[in-house]
């Protein structure tokens, strides 16, 4: 049986250690979810573990140079055609297409997407499902796949899980969705403080074990804050002694010894809940009622393709709502349209009359150098004191270590965080979210549920995220047949009324 093994792979980034001594191995047929908060090198191990990346120490080990990445930007070039992507990265081409087709993705009358359009003018679900199909029909016996559910619809998402399933070589993934992890993994790596420790259980197994391992954490730390309490009244009790009888004094001198080593490893109490980063957001004026956003007999169309034909919704204030629909069905048009980025040959989709509003887009440091640093931005966009800044984006988990980094050198969910913070601090009237919750770890997912929950302004969200649309959404905009259908209650709800 084929596998790969990593031994001692350490790797450091401007003096920070990243990995710092990870040891794992991966054989045909194993799913191994490779978790960790945001930050913590779980992209860099796969980077490393496919060859892209070399480690400062540590080796890989077995059937390393069989192993492909697929990662979480699109790797292909705008001007070039899905065809020719395909080409340069699969030696069958004929099955790649076959499972791109499988995939939902529409290769139009006789394939004649596959030619005639170009890759930069994909939408996000149709670029990561040609990235996907790259790596899958690569022939390569293992892949590393860095958050591959991310843009993807739940239909593409449950595909991918079958594509997955069935494949016959070792899988590590990266990913934030539970459910996604749920279904897949038979193992799971924690990435922690630059080590792996491996669970060979499925994902709710390991839950209830992190659980239990808190638990005994805590109750530990409470016998050794009551023997520190204990030494701490004896060494005292001593002093007097010690100074009159040296075989007190030696005793004294071990006792106040051991006293010192309990409270330099003692630290602070284990917490019971996971650590989520603190988000506060600040109120808006209150405007119930305030018309936000108007489609009224709305048509548009890229060429000779159909995106909406005479569709009309409306957005008030304090409404959330998640527009929803299959990769391509023009969920990123819309957005655009509204936001006055394109033009609708007829009809109207406009925004109300002095509107503030912002917009989380997918790149979330789009329109952001990156070589500045989260706190330089923060200075020059909101014209805070720097200790205003800073502890803002200590709210959101950017902390010390982060806030003069350059933002290009940040991992994906702490450029989300950097995001949301800054466009909370905006206090904006009106929130567009576009897959807010791709990159993120639980922490920061449950962060960014309870920061929208919370915000009392109004949220149109473009996201296949399943358990954020239930969160968060009182209405969807689903799109079908070129139409936008408003539809009451959360996701769960409107697939029930569908099966029914």
């Amino acid at each position: 049986m084929r596998s790969i093994t990593a031994k001692g792979i350490r790797k450091s980034f401007d003096s920070k250690t990243i990995l710092a001594g990870v040891n794992f191995a991966i054989s045909e047929g194993g799913k191994l979810a490779l978790i960790g908060e945001n930050g913590s090198g779980k992209s860099t191990l796969l980077k490393i573990l496919t060859g892209h990346l070399i480690p400062d120490q540590g080796e890989l080990f077995g059937d390393e140079q069989n192993c492909v990445l697929i990662a979480q930007d699109f790797s292909g070039k705008d001007e070039e055609t899905p065809r020719k992507f395909l080409n340069r990265r699969v030696k069958e081409i004929h099955k790649a297409i076959r499972m791109l087709s499988q995939s939902g993705f529409d290769l139009g009358k006789n394939e004649v997407r596959l030619d005639s359009v170009k890759c930069g003018d994909l939408s996000g679900g149709e670029k990561k499902k040609l990235e996907i199909v790259a790596g899958m029909a690569s022939g390569s016996t293992f892949i590393a796949m860095d958050e591959p559910e991310n843009h993807l619809d739940y239909q593409t998402i449950d595909w991918l899980v079958s594509v997955i399933s069935k494949f016959y070589g070792g899988v590590v993934f990266v990913s934030h969705d539970q459910y996604f992890i749920d279904q897949l993994a038979n193992s799971i790596l924690e990435l922690e403080d630059g080590t792996i420790t491996v669970y060979s259980m499925k994902y709710d197994d390991y839950l209830a074990e992190k659980e239990r391992q808190i638990a005994g954490q805590a109750r530990d730390w409470v016998v050794e804050e009551k023997t520190i309490k204990r030494l701490r009244e004896t060494v005292q009790m001593m002093k007097v002694r010690a100074a009159r009888n040296s075989d007190t004094a030696a005793t004294y001198q071990q006792t106040k010894r051991r006293l010192k080593e309990l409270e330099d490893s003692h630290g602070k109490r284990p917490a019971l809940e996971p650590k989520q980063p603190k988000v506060r957001i600040s109120g808006v004026d209150q405007k119930r009622g305030k018309m936000i956003v108007s489609v009224e007999h709305l048509s548009f169309s890229y060429g000779n393709n159909r995106i909406f034909h005479d569709t009309s919704a409306e957005l008030r204030f304090g409404e959330k709502v998640v527009l929803f629909g299959p990769n391509g069905s023009g969920k990123s048009t819309l957005v655009r349209l509204i936001t006055g980025e394109l033009a609708p040959q007829n009809g109207t989709a406009r925004m109300g009359v002095s509107i503030k509003w912002q917009f989380m887009t997918q790149d979330h440091l789009a329109g952001i150098d990156r070589t500045l640093s989260a706190l330089e931005v923060f200075q020059s966009t909101l014209k805070w004191p720097e200790h205003r800044c800073r502890a803002n984006l200590a709210r959101y988990g950017i902390n010390v270590d982060l806030v003069t980094r350059p933002l290009g050198i940040l991992s994906g969910g702490q450029q989300a965080r950097f995001k949301l913070a800054l466009l909370f601090a905006q206090e904006p009237e009106f929130l567009i979210l576009d897959e807010p919750t791709n990159h993120v770890d639980p922490p920061t997912w449950e962060a960014i549920v309870e920061a929208v929950k919370g915000y009392s302004g109004t949220v149109l969200a473009v996201t296949h995220d399943r358990e954020f649309i239930d969160a968060i959404t009182e209405r969807l905009w689903v799109i079908r047949d070129h139409k936008v259908f408003v539809e009451p209650g959360n996701l769960s709800e409107y697939l029930e009324r569908k099966r029914r």
